[in-house]
């Protein structure tokens, strides 16, 4: 509400506040009119006399007393509202500078942070600096403390005489060619195992650190070789070849003929020639498929077959061809479940050795070459060719 809305509400106010007065005054005059018309005597009314009016100087004179009034009220409320309003503005003014006091405040704390921020970036900067100079430093003396010793180690190699510890790196030389070849001709990789942690063994001997990458090498390849299968497959072509011998005993699966004894002196007639003819012949109902009985040309034929098949993948073992070796087993397989009795221990025992050896994983994947064999046999020329150029014939 705006100051002038406030001047026009207070006007209303003070119209009502006349109008009121003006009420109160004609109902207060009224009992005296009444008094002083009792005190004159009565006057008979001859004719209809008119009203009386009060004075228009009175009630000129209540208005203006009233007007004064309202308005010197008027007055204090304005007095009062620019009284309050002065003051609400000095307290406006008052926060204002405080707020612009504090506010300046901040800004200078934040200021004086800001600045210390930036000594303190500043001096980090600074110990980074000197902190990646020392290590600069400390690389390059360890820089050249290695190479230091690289030249140390080959001056040492290089020295003059004999040294009998070279055939110790000879030796693990010979050792790691002959373990390439047991594994790549014989396939033997325990025996190309142990050979090249003997190998080791002898550069540990040496105590050279030039050879340590060496080592290393010859650690990869010990490595590597462990992880091929380690099935032995010796044992397996043995356990073949003593199911081969089995082979000669197995029950082949022949219809059960069963002859009774016949005695001719209890019988005599017809019942003789009875009695002849049941322990002679023997009826048996097969509601199966009829399979022909094998004449003993056939028996020797099933029993060389299996022996065959077994022979077959016992050499197929020993080849590491997994593929004839699968193939083989499961026509022995077939060739026993099909013509041998499988009711019996000896043939049931023989079915699931062959199905365990089926289910053996034979393969192997061997490495290409043997990482230790060039670096070794590189180092050996080099002292070698040493020796020579120096007028040393001898290592």
């Amino acid at each position: 509400m705006t100051e002038k809305d406030k001047i026009t509400a207070l006007e209303e106010e003070m119209k009502a506040l006349e109008i009121e007065n003006a009420s109160y005054v004609e109902v207060k005059d009224e009992p005296a009119k009444a008094k002083s018309k009792s005190d004159k005597p009565p006057i008979t009314p001859k004719t209809k006399s008119a009203p009386v009016k009060e004075p228009a100087a009175y009630k000129n004179k209540a208005k203006t007393g009233l007007l004064w009034f309202v308005t010197l009220i008027n007055l204090c409320l304005i007095l009062a509202l620019a009284g309050a309003g002065y003051w609400f503005w000095q307290q406006w003014e008052n926060d204002k500078n405080t707020e612009n006091t504090e506010i300046a405040s901040q800004k200078n704390a934040i200021s004086a942070q800001a600045q210390t921020i930036d000594q303190l970036r500043r001096s980090l900067a600074e110990q980074e600096s000197d902190q990646q100079q020392a290590i600069d430093k400390q690389n390059e003396l360890i820089s050249q403390a290695i190479m230091q010793a690289q030249s140390n180690s080959k001056n040492l190699a290089e020295i003059s005489g004999r040294r009998p510890a070279d055939w110790l790196l000879a030796e693990a030389d010979y050792l790691v060619r002959m373990s390439g070849r047991k594994l790549w001709l014989e396939n033997d990789v325990r025996t190309a195992i142990a050979m090249l942690q003997a190998a080791d063994s002898r550069l540990q001997d040496l105590a050279d650190p030039s050879l340590l990458p060496v080592r290393q090498f010859i650690a990869s390849d010990i490595q590597n070789l462990q992880q091929v299968n380690q099935v032995s497959l010796t044992s397996i072509a043995l356990s073949l070849s003593g199911m081969v011998q089995q082979v000669s005993n197995l029950p082949l699966s022949l219809p059960e003929v069963e002859v009774k004894g016949f005695e001719p002196q209890e019988l005599t007639g017809m019942a003789r020639v009875w009695a002849y003819i049941e322990s002679n012949f023997k009826y048996q109902a097969n509601e199966g498929p009829v399979k022909p009985l094998l004449s003993e040309q056939q028996q020797w034929l099933a029993r060389e077959q299996l022996r065959f098949a077994l022979m077959q993948a016992q050499t197929a073992i020993m080849k590491e061809q997994d593929t004839l070796y699968k193939q083989s087993l499961q026509r022995a397989i077939g060739l026993l479940v099909e013509h041998f009795d499988l009711e019996t221990t000896e043939v049931e025992s023989l079915l699931g050795a062959l199905r365990n050896l089926e289910d053996t994983n034979v393969a192997r994947k061997y490495p290409q070459q043997l990482d230790s064999a060039k670096p070794l046999q590189d180092i050996l020329e080099d002292r070698m060719s040493d020796s020579f150029s120096n007028g040393k014939f001898e290592l």
